[in-house]
């Protein structure tokens, strides 16, 4: 049993959201992970869906591989069915499902537009992002069971997202091995799931950003010319290998911190909520960026902008238009937080 399924005092993984919400949040948090320097995690957080999201993550395991075996090896048969229903929602399947599509669908609608206000827009958008995250503190802090010094673990979760973020590569370049495929994706799907810490910039600061865009335009210009890119193929295969190993792995640390460390992990969360706020900060040395390529040669401005040093407003009206924005942010994240709040007090 997970601690989401304990903790009486929340709503358990079967009550949650209906799935048109749980689409909604699932968009928005697609929209967290195309931009390098937003987590993923820390959208999961502000919607209220972090807890019941790594104890979904968490349940899968071997039970899971094995229920499935055993539909496919028995031909399908009725026994065999009802097992796999039975994991399926053991494991808040629906859940994920839903929240993956939301996630894929908006991620695939929405690029364009979040790369088109990057290129144009960068500082009301990301002015934008840090009036969405500043009421987020309140889940974390809301849900630590005790206070007083735990909060103090706030600092280093603070100083880690800041450290990652002044952790720029020489170069995004990345080597062939399958080795380093594998690694990347454990550790950028880690960072993905993790309120703070941004799993795109993760690829960025281990050189790999680019090394992943590259590969994925080979193998789709590959498949447009009627071949198949197999290097290509290999090592974004097992890049995919890694995600999956580590996101069931690290769903399980982290399940195992929130059960037996809650307030200490939920205090080391909020630092990292915090910290981002440096990575989002709206004003920037756009030109002092770290400079990736696309497929056709136009520099990649969502990296330069998480790799900016950060400046003061140059006038008063870059300013005043920051905080339209960000108060733009807050009424959204608030709206967001009364939505959820009024669809739990319905269940």
């Amino acid at each position: 049993m997970t601690p989401v399924e304990k903790r009486g005092g929340e709503k358990t993984a079967r009550r949650g959201d209906g799935v048109a919400t749980t689409f909604i949040k699932g968009g928005l948090i697609g929209i967290a992970n195309i931009i390098p320097g937003v987590s993923g995690g820390t959208f999961a957080l502000i919607l209220g869906i972090f807890d019941r999201l790594i104890g979904a993550l968490n349940n899968i395991g071997p039970h899971t591989i094995a229920a499935f075996l055993r539909l496919v090896t028995s031909r399908f048969s009725a026994d065999a069915r009802r097992e796999a229903a039975r994991e399926l929602k053991r494991i808040d399947a629906p859940f994920l499902a839903i929240l993956l599509t939301g996630s894929v669908v908006v991620i695939l609608a929405s690029s364009f537009l979040i790369e088109y206000l990057l290129k144009e827009r960068y500082s009301p958008t990301l002015a934008f992002f840090i009036g969405l995250i500043l009421p987020s503190v309140l889940v974390p802090y809301r849900m630590m069971g005790r206070r007083g010094a735990r909060l103090l673990w706030a600092v280093p979760g603070a100083l880690l997202t800041v450290a990652v973020s002044l952790a720029v590569p020489d170069n995004a370049a990345g080597a062939d091995n399958l080795l380093v495929a594998l690694g990347t994706g454990a550790i950028a799907i880690s960072a993905m799931i993790l309120p703070g810490i941004s799993g795109s910039f993760v690829m960025l600061v281990l050189g790999q950003y680019q090394n992943v865009i590259g590969k994925l335009t080979s193998l789709q210009l590959g498949l447009v010319d009627g071949r198949i890119e197999l290097g290509a193929l290999f090592w974004l295969t097992a890049l995919a290998a890694g995600m999956a190993v580590g996101i069931l792995a690290f769903a399980r640390l982290l399940n195992f911190l929130l059960e037996r460390f809650r307030s200490a992990t939920m205090a080391f969360l909020i630092g990292l909520l915090l910290g981002s706020l440096w990575v989002l900060w709206p004003f920037k040395e756009i030109s002092a960026g770290t400079e990736v390529t696309g497929r056709s040669g136009e520099v990649k401005q969502e990296v330069r902008i998480a790799t900016a040093p950060n400046r003061l407003p140059e006038n008063g009206r870059e300013a005043l238009i920051a905080l339209a924005a960000a108060a733009a942010g807050l009424a959204g994240s608030a709206g967001l937080m009364l939505l959820c709040g009024k669809e739990k007090e319905g269940k």
